[in-house]
């Protein structure tokens, strides 16, 4: 397992279950530096392995539009499916707006509970190899 912090906003977490976990820490504002920096730190990692992302995103405070369409139009194949861990329904709504109008280029789905998400995202690789 690794684990690294991007420019005190993320977490990136490599599991030995071929997830990848970013987690939003600080109360963070989202940016396309960090995200762009999280993705690398994922792709060097991964070295294009099939894997899948958890995103949890309950201590991010907000992220723009232009970071939001950014991360949407991002297809990398070796990623088989995408989670959003959220935490309330004002960030339900949020984010299914972004699901609505963003259209991820990978499967993507919000969760709750973060066993849910794992055993999803589980799924999503199995049905890929």
């Amino acid at each position: 397992m690794r684990e690294t912090i991007v420019n005190d906003k993320m977490k990136v977490i490599h599991g030995d279950d071929q997830i990848f976990r970013y987690i939003a820490i600080n109360n963070c504002t989202l940016d396309m530096d960090t995200l762009k920096k999280v993705t690398e730190v994922g792709d060097t990692w991964c070295e294009e392995q099939l894997c899948a992302n958890l995103i949890d995103i309950r201590k991010m405070m907000f992220i723009d539009s232009k970071t939001r369409s950014y991360a949407a139009e991002q297809f990398r194949p070796h990623v088989a499916a995408t989670a959003l861990l959220i935490e309330s329904k004002i960030s339900s709504y949020f984010a299914n707006l972004y699901l609505k109008f963003s259209k991820p280029k990978t499967p993507t789905r919000l969760f709750t509970l973060e066993t849910e998400a794992e055993k999803w995202l589980l799924e999503q690789i199995e049905k890929r190899k």
